[in-house]
């Protein structure tokens, strides 16, 4: 049976002490709310399927980039890294202030549609449809990092079930002048360099 305290605040504070289970405690603004989130989780601790998520209710999504490209991005390219961080700041910008529990699938994918509206960055054209993909690739991979690695009591990755952009067509170049030429001249270049290093 949880425990209910009425703080100096004048919330209530509910705590649960049950064998084999770490306690578990929250405080909410009503002695119902607080005698609802009580059943609900001692019904889950009985059927062993009881998550603590107070980790993921506490932690921003601010907090969260700060984590992750303090411990997961320097592992990467430096290139990747450079990108990540300002990837990281739009993310937080725009949804930095809600916390990893909150963030739902319907917050996101109107994120995804606001950043395709948004003109881009130094262009006179819109937000890439690519630049937005790997905004939330980033958003994704802290989710399954936080998931498999942080403790903090998620079980979903509200990236996983939005839409993703179509991928964009990317850059098409052909040769101007000489161009192709050349390239070929210094490609052969550096092959016959390299065979006379092998045969000496």
């Amino acid at each position: 049976m949880a425990t209910l305290v009425k703080t100096p605040s004048g919330t209530w504070k509910a705590v649960i002490r049950k064998i084999g289970w770490p306690t578990a405690s929250k405080t909410f603004r009503t002695k119902r709310d607080a005698e609802d989130w009580s059943r609900r989780a001692e019904d889950e601790m009985v059927r062993g399927v009881y998550i603590q998520r107070s980790g993921s209710e506490r932690m921003t999504l601010e907090a969260a980039l700060k984590r992750y490209l303090s411990e997961v991005t320097p592992t990467k390219k430096p290139s990747t890294q450079k990108g990540e961080a300002s990837k990281a700041k739009k993310l937080t910008t725009e949804l930095g202030k809600y916390s990893l529990a909150a963030l739902s699938s319907e917050i996101i994918a109107a994120y995804r549609d606001k950043r395709l509206s948004q003109p881009a960055t130094r262009k006179r054209t819109l937000t890439s449809n690519n630049t937005v993909r790997l905004e939330l690739a980033l958003l994704g991979h802290l989710y399954s990092t936080a998931i498999k690695e942080w403790g903090l009591g998620l079980t979903f990755n509200p990236v996983a079930s939005i839409r993703k952009p179509k991928p964009g067509k990317g850059r098409e170049r052909r040769f101007v002048g000489d161009e192709g030429d050349r390239l070929l001249g210094a490609a052969n270049a550096h092959s016959v360099a390299a065979d006379r290093k092998l045969t000496h």
